[in-house]
């Protein structure tokens, strides 16, 4: 009888804590949030929308190439940029911030975030280069970029989604920095970034 009840609390608590608790912030991480709201950057997420200006660019000159083909041109120059590449080359007043919010950002959250504007980046570069082909053919155009747009869009929404922190704990809690190189690319399962999308 002694023996069921030791049993019983002590698997219970290894559980429950782990998971309800998120770890605190890091030395760096408490120094660099009361900068962040002022600058546009996420408090949780340590990430900035700004960047997203990047891909909404690019999306906008594909959403008018079915009435104005020409603007696949100026599509096609488009190349992707990395998160730290696209503040040092831009007018963002607090560009130095951002570049170290993300090195701090939380290493799951960072990972997820990378993970989808990768499939983005090599989204676009089809899509640019595949319609490119399609010469001065409107309807064909109009076709073809129906469905990767859509895709586009979702995939702008679930970054979206990942600055403003909508993923729940601890994939994206300060403090999971100091553990990011652990944090292996299953981190950003299929379920999390399904999650985004509703």
């Amino acid at each position: 009888m002694t023996h069921k009840d030791h049993s019983m609390p002590s698997h219970k608590s290894s559980i429950d804590p782990a998971v309800s608790q998120p770890a605190p912030l890091t030395a760096r991480q408490s120094a660099l949030k009361p900068h962040l709201a002022a600058a546009n950057i996420d408090e949780r997420s340590f990430l900035a929308t700004d960047y997203l200006n990047h891909y909404n660019e690019v999306v906008m000159l594909l959403e008018m190439a079915p009435d104005m083909p020409d603007m696949l041109e100026d599509a096609a120059d488009w190349t992707p940029k990395s998160y730290q590449q696209h503040f040092a080359d831009s007018g963002f007043a607090d560009k130095a911030l951002a570049i170290e919010a993300y090195d701090h950002a939380p290493g799951a959250c960072r990972l997820l975030f990378d993970t989808l504007r990768l499939k983005l980046d090599a989204l676009l570069l089809q899509t640019v280069g595949d319609v490119v082909m399609l010469g001065d053919d409107a309807k064909a155009i109009a076709r073809h970029l129906e469905e990767p747009l859509k895709e586009a869009q979702n995939l702008l929404s679930a970054l979206n989604g990942v600055i403003h922190g909508k993923i729940e704990q601890p994939s994206c809690s300060p403090a999971q920095e100091e553990k990011g190189d652990q944090i292996e690319s299953t981190a950003a399962s299929q379920a999390d970034i399904d999650a985004l999308f509703d």
